[in-house]
């Protein structure tokens, strides 16, 4: 008996439509207009970023007395609380947003936190002592505080000329790995600080 060839019914023709439209247009249309986001959400980003000078060095002295800078080729969070700190509300935050910083970071090679003060009440280095970034963090514990305050204060008045915007009670600087300040962030703003955790994952090399 001969076989009679059935024909699509009109229901599995349009099935088959729009399967082929989902595959040849609406796909690829989608995977472009995503790429282009995320290529204009870098390029937003990354417009952010400036130049505000250089950080100085933090430098230790090993047993066998070669010296060595901790945030040479570093990406750089740096935060100084001046002189003989106390435990604030605000320092609490600031030493807590370290701890984030580390949870995210820690593990990569170029990143680095540069936590500044001169001495500090007893209940200010308990609390900071006792988070694991501690010992990660950079504390640079200094008589030389007035150096780092000046590179600091004289880039984030240019910054807030340059962006017009009035200073913040706390701030960060974000300094790439050569060392040069891109960025500044109110330190007390959750906004800002996620702002610089985005340009933290711009700047930061893979880890090794």
């Amino acid at each position: 008996m001969e076989e009679i060839e059935e024909k699509p019914s009109l229901g599995r023709k349009i099935y088959i439509a729009a399967a082929l439209f989902l595959i040849l247009v609406v796909l690829p249309a989608g995977s472009w207009i995503y790429l282009r986001n995320g290529l204009n959400w870098r390029k937003t980003a990354v417009a952010e970023l400036s130049n505000y000078g250089k950080i100085r060095g933090a430098y230790v002295i090993w047993p066998d007395q070669t010296k060595e800078d901790l945030l040479k080729n570093k990406v750089v969070v740096v935060h100084t609380f001046g002189e003989s700190p106390d435990l604030t509300a605000d320092n609490r935050k600031i030493i807590d947003t370290g701890q984030k910083l580390f949870s995210q970071f820690g593990q990569n090679t170029y990143f680095r936190l540069a936590m500044i003060s001169n001495k500090g009440t007893s209940e200010f280095l308990s609390y900071a002592q006792t988070l694991p970034s501690s010992e990660y963090a950079t504390w640079v514990w200094t008589g030389g505080l007035g150096s780092w305050s000046t590179i600091l204060e004289n880039s984030y008045e240019s910054y807030c000329l340059a962006e017009k915007v009035s200073p913040a009670k706390e701030y960060y600087a974000l300094a790439d790995t050569s060392g040069t300040i891109r960025r500044f962030y109110d330190a007390l703003d959750d906004k800002q600080v996620e702002r610089m955790v985005q340009h933290i994952a711009i700047l930061l090399p893979p880890s090794e």
